[in-house]
């Protein structure tokens, strides 16, 4: 199968026990699609580098924002598993953007379970 690396950028003012909710339904669908979760890191809330706009307002009304919760997940999945995470999360409400990348295998990637975002 191969390795993503999906970087998600939520809302900054999105409580832990909805993260913590959002990452069960996402860690559930790519354990059924016979996938590998090979780690999530939260980096926090940080500045984006231009605003950004989302679809509808929130509650409060507010549609533009500065500034969001980044959170770095890398797993083995299968495509059609990949679709289905891709649905889960335009549906999500507290999830501004999200970007997926294809890792290219390397030696030794596979062995070390403790794999690091190199680009944060």
């Amino acid at each position: 199968m191969p390795v993503y690396q999906q970087i998600i950028v939520a809302l900054p003012h999105y409580s832990s026990t909805a993260l913590a909710d959002l990452f069960k339904k996402y860690t559930s669908i790519i354990l059924s699609s016979k996938g590998v979760i090979r780690g999530i890191e939260n980096h926090g809330i940080r500045p984006l580098p231009e605003k950004a706009k989302r679809k509808y307002p929130t509650v409060d009304g507010k549609r533009y924002f500065w500034e969001a919760r980044f959170v770095t997940c890398t797993f083995d999945s299968s495509p059609l598993g990949l679709v289905d995470i891709d649905r889960m999360l335009k549906t999500e409400e507290g999830v501004l953007r999200y970007y997926t990348i294809k890792v290219k295998p390397k030696i030794g990637f596979t062995m070390n379970n403790s794999f690091r975002n190199p680009y944060l």
